[in-house]
């Protein structure tokens, strides 16, 4: 591999573990000969700065799906390629750029990158974060997954019009929040957008975990008192689609057996989700999910109990399980670093398989879900639009990564 190409190699590795600067310095590499080309194509510079702004932005919010041997140049040229043809198919256009796109909603979300098109897209895809979970859930979709307006409605359980109008205030609000940003240097919304994750193999090393709950949002730490936060960041793209606050509220009596009651709270998440309360009971296998009831203002009340029982392991060790497996890691999300962790990687005959990260205190960290190619299909996934992301094998069959949950004490006598 000569200088140049292993030099992009690089930064198209430092681009997918978040780097804007490297994104940028790609932007900077082939933004020129792929303006000329666009130029002599379209026989008008203007339409050809559109094509590549454009292109750039469509690059930057799918990296993920870029693989080896990452030929940026040659990917970013033909997604140019694609959209100059489309615009031509469409012929001359009536009306200035700018109000065309409003119409549009096969354009970019943005519309408005110019003469600096690297911190152009870097502003876009924080403002696409900022948005409300409605609009950002229905764009994130659209741009994202490449999903049509049909199967957003679908998804969504909207009216294909609620879609379009939500996909035009959406553009309309990612123009004003660029503009504004475009003065104010560094207005990141790191809240919308999953943080850094940094996973360490430590190969040959052992490691048992006693775990302090069910796991995931049900209650990490089964004590009175104990919260925490749950941020789901779905891919393509690593942008929040749901947040989850959990509660140990008190202990109670479940048919003669003292459980944990836990409130879990929905937020930011489309289409909405009722609130819920789950009841847990502590035995020597593990802990025991014993009944759910759902009720507020929206839902009806429902609740499951003896015979729908779910038992989560109350131990994890790196020996492995009946119906799992482990392997001892550093993990290190964000600013946060955890140390030596344990990954359990389970649920494969699913074709959905789950890793979860504990602590060695054993409090669950980090949930990721993985989507296989044998898995049913599903509003919620699509095992194509993941390609080019994270990925991990399993008795030879690769499984794309399709969402992380970041898992975060906010407090009680839990920590």
């Amino acid at each position: 591999m000569d200088t140049q190409r292993k030099t992009e190699d690089r930064l198209v590795r430092q681009a997918l573990r978040g780097s804007a600067e490297a994104f940028c310095e790609l932007v900077e590499r082939k933004q020129g000969a792929i303006l000329r080309e666009m130029t002599s194509l379209l026989r008008s510079a203007s339409d050809a700065q559109d094509v590549v702004q454009e292109a750039f932005l469509t690059a930057y919010l799918k990296l993920d799906r870029l693989g080896p041997p990452y030929n940026f140049g040659g990917w970013v040229r033909q997604i140019a390629l694609n959209k100059a043809r489309n615009l031509l198919t469409r012929g001359p256009r009536m009306v200035p750029v700018r109000e065309d796109r409003i119409a549009d909603t096969s354009d970019d979300p943005a519309g408005i990158l110019e003469e600096e098109p690297a911190d152009r897209v870097r502003m876009a895809v924080e403002a696409l974060s900022g948005l409300s979970h409605r609009l950002r859930e229905t764009a994130r979709l659209y741009y994202l997954e490449g999903r049509c307006q049909k199967s957003i409605a679908r998804r969504l359980d909207i009216p294909v019009g609620t879609v379009k109008s939500r996909l035009w205030e959406g553009r309309r609000r990612l123009r004003k929040e660029v503009g504004e940003m475009s003065e104010e240097v560094g207005n990141v919304r790191t809240e919308s957008v999953v943080p850094d994750i940094e996973i360490t193999e430590v190969p040959g090393e052992e490691m048992k975990v006693e775990s302090r709950g069910p796991g995931l949002y049900f209650g990490t730490v089964l004590e009175v008192g104990h919260s925490e936060r749950c941020r789901f960041f779905d891919y393509p793209g690593g942008v929040l689609t749901l947040t989850v606050g959990t509660r140990v509220v008190r202990k109670v009596e479940v048919c003669g057996e003292e459980c944990f009651e836990v409130l879990v709270e929905h937020a930011d998440c489309e289409p909405a989700e009722p609130n819920v309360l789950d009841y847990f009971r502590p035995t020597e296998e593990g802990y025991l999910w014993v009944m759910r009831v759902t009720a507020d203002a929206s839902y009806p009340s429902t609740t499951f109990m003896a015979g729908a029982e779910e038992l989560f392991p109350g131990s994890y060790s790196s020996e492995g399980g009946a119906d799992y497996l482990a392997r001892v890691v550093r993990l290190k999300v964000g600013d946060t670093d955890y140390g030596r962790c344990l990954a359990v990687f389970w649920g494969t005959e699913g074709g959905t398989p789950a890793e979860s990260f504990y602590t060695s205190e054993g409090r669950q960290v980090l949930h990721r879900r993985y989507v296989g190619p044998e898995a049913p299909k599903s509003e919620n996934y699509s095992y194509p639009n993941l390609e080019g992301g994270q990925t991990r094998m399993h008795e030879d069959r690769k499984y794309r990564l399709w969402y992380d949950t970041v898992l975060t004490p906010l407090g009680g006598t839990g920590e």
